[in-house]
C-alpha cells in the first residue's frame, strides 16, 4: 500500500513523501487480510507450569538421563543444590525433547 491509500485517514499535514503525522483507525472491512505467518497466539504453547513437569516425571527423570546424563534419585546428585536440578528441567524445555513434546498444547 501506499501514503495516497491511507491518505484519507490521515490527520495534519502530509509530508513530502505524503505521509500523515499520525492516522485515524482503518475500518476493519477495510484492513487487508493477514497472510503472514500465525499469529502467536494461535501457536503451540508449551506449560511450563511445576505441576504439568511433575504430572510429568517419568518423562523428566528419562530426558535429564538422556541429555545430562543425570540420574536425579543418585545421592550424589540429590546432594547437589536444587536450583542447578531446576535449571536442568526448565532447558528441557527449550529444546526439543519427550518433555517438551508432552507439554506442548496444540
Amino acid at each position: 500500500m501506499t501514503a495516497a491509500d491511507y491518505a484519507r485517514w490521515g490527520i495534519g499535514e502530509p509530508d513530502e513523501d505524503g505521509w500523515y503525522p499520525d492516522y485515524r483507525p482503518i475500518p476493519q472491512n477495510l484492513k487487508p487480510a493477514h497472510d503472514g505467518p500465525s499469529a502467536p497466539s494461535e501457536a503451540p504453547q508449551v506449560d511450563t507450569s511445576w505441576l504439568a513437569i511433575v504430572e510429568h516425571w517419568r518423562i523428566v527423570v528419562a530426558d535429564l538421563a538422556r541429555e545430562f546424563h543425570v540420574d536425579v534419585y543418585d545421592a550424589a546428585v540429590r546432594a547437589r543444590p536444587w536450583p542447578g536440578v531446576r535449571t536442568m528441567i526448565f532447558a528441557l524445555l527449550e529444546s526439543p525433547t519427550r518433555l517438551r513434546e508432552a507439554l506442548t498444547r496444540r
